[in-house]
């Protein structure tokens, strides 16, 4: 025969707790797990309101998240507005650019005849008055009309400006000026020449010019020469700022280098540094 169980040995390992509907747990039948176990995501318990339950989580837990603000309204509110106002304005200013030029063709057409073209008496009246208006331009004359002289003799040129007239007089010629010692020489086989002046102010204006800038002599070859800044001992240089009242006058000498061997023939002038329309021409031989 065998021993009487024994109520305080554990059971066997691996039965397992014993469950008993009610009652006290038999001694020895191990602890009971605590709480009611874990429950599955999102199975969390319930919270309803009523007497003895106020609405929302209990204390600790805070109020739900707010759903984000709606930030793209303002503009589907503006692209709804503002979109069909630009197309009507669009298709409005399309219309009358496009109907304009109708609109004037059929004004045009209905005026009447006499209205719409001029009499030939009304297209000349203006071209009269504008011949009344703008007198003929003066042609440049170097070969004659008072525009050429000899040595002595006098011609009187205008210029650019309203009013401005000068009467130019070659005094004398000095075909072989003497250089002044402290003066530019001529190079080799060159020679100074010189030519003086008298410009008197013929004119209603002043008379302002550097006169050396519009002289030119030629020779027998018809090679040109320009002026020369030598100075010489037969008299003094136009000064290169001159200025003649009307009524008053000045003289000077313009000299050249040409070379040794060259025969100077003719000598010319203008005024306004060569820009004037009329240039006098003085023979020399």
């Amino acid at each position: 025969m065998g021993y009487p169980s024994d109520p305080h040995r554990p059971p066997p390992y691996g039965s397992g707790p014993q469950q008993y509907e009610s009652g006290p747990q038999p001694h020895g039948s191990g602890p009971q797990p605590y709480g009611p176990g874990p429950q599955p995501y999102g199975s969390g318990p319930q919270y309803t309101a009523g007497p003895g339950h106020p609405g929302g989580p209990p204390y600790g837990y805070g109020p739900p998240a707010p759903p984000p603000p709606r930030r793209n309204l303002a503009l589907v509110l503006s692209l709804s507005i503002g979109l069909p106002l630009l197309l009507l304005g669009g298709f409005a200013t399309a219309w009358f650019v496009l109907a304009a030029p109708a609109r004037d063709a059929v004004t045009s057409a209905s005026a009447s005849p006499a209205e719409a073209l001029p009499s030939a008496a009304d297209e000349s009246e203006p071209a009269a008055q504008a011949s009344e208006e703008e007198p003929a331009p003066q042609e440049e004359d170097n070969g004659g009309g008072g525009l050429t002289s000899k040595v002595g003799g006098t011609v009187t040129l205008t210029g650019l400006e309203a009013g401005s007239k000068v009467a130019v007089t070659l005094d004398q010629v000095y075909a072989d000026a003497e250089p002044t010692l402290d003066s530019l020489q001529p190079k080799p086989g060159y020679r100074l020449c010189a030519v003086k002046l008298t410009l008197a102010n013929k004119g209603s204006v002043v008379y302002k010019d550097a006169p050396m800038n519009g002289a030119v002599m030629i020779d027998a070859d018809s090679q040109e020469y320009q002026f020369s800044i030598s100075r010489v001992e037969q008299g003094q240089q136009f000064h290169w700022a001159t200025s003649i009242n009307p009524g008053d006058s000045r003289k000077g000498l313009v000299v050249f280098e040409v070379p040794q061997a060259a025969k100077m023939v003719k000598f010319q002038f203008s005024l306004n540094s060569g820009y004037a329309r009329q240039r006098g021409e003085w023979t020399l031989s």
